[in-house]
């Protein structure tokens, strides 16, 4: 008789198999990412991980919470970094968190083109919480700099938060038709835009200031 696995047991086994998947994925691309090829991944018997996914679509589905949690948290721990660096700078990293963070899980999850697995990560998205920090990231962080005194008290942080953001975004969701700056380029322009937001009075000769 073969014993039954303990709900811990399991949960460490979804977790290993989780964390081999997002390595096929990383090296292989995302159309390699199969069950069986998940088994070979993980070096177990080819049924095994039918036995703690019910298909693909879950096992994806998994892959992308633990990816957009993983990028709520860069968010969350970004704006919380308010006062340090400069401003400019501080949006130059924002920047950076959403334009280089590799989540292969998505790029799967958008190559299948399956209803189900989009609004299932639809979903993900909303309850990890993403979705509201996405929104929110750069005017509480903006908001955060001009209670420190960084930013000018008349600036409309909401205003600037948003066009930053969709700025940003459409960097992301453009791709090859929209080519994008240079890291050093994209730089440039949003110390820019962190000058600008400075109180009158401010030292403004520095290029990163």
């Amino acid at each position: 008789m073969v014993s039954r696995r303990s709900p811990e047991e399991r949960q460490e086994l979804r977790a290993s198999l989780i964390e081999h998947a997002r390595h096929l994925v990383e090296r292989d691309g995302p159309q390699a990412l199969t069950m069986r090829a998940l088994a070979n991944e993980a070096g177990c018997a080819v049924g095994l991980p039918y036995k703690i996914f019910a298909n693909r679509e879950e096992l994806i589905a998994e892959l992308v919470h633990l990816e957009l949690s993983q990028l709520r948290a860069a968010f969350d721990a970004w704006t919380s970094e308010a006062g340090s660096r400069t401003v400019g700078e501080n949006l130059t990293r924002y920047a950076r968190i959403l334009l280089e963070t590799h989540a292969p899980s998505l790029t799967v999850s958008h190559a299948l083109s399956d209803a189900a697995l989009t609004a299932s990560v639809a979903a993900q998205a909303h309850r990890s919480g993403l979705l509201r920090s996405f929104e929110s990231s750069v005017t509480d962080y903006l908001l955060a700099e001009q209670r420190l005194g960084r930013i000018a008290a008349d600036v409309d942080a909401h205003a600037f938060g948003f066009l930053i953001t969709g700025a940003i975004h459409n960097l992301l969701a453009a791709g090859e038709a929209y080519p994008r700056p240079s890291t050093a380029e994209l730089g440039r322009m949003l110390s820019a835009i962190g000058r600008h937001l400075a109180p009158t009075g401010t030292l403004k000769t520095s290029p990163h200031n």
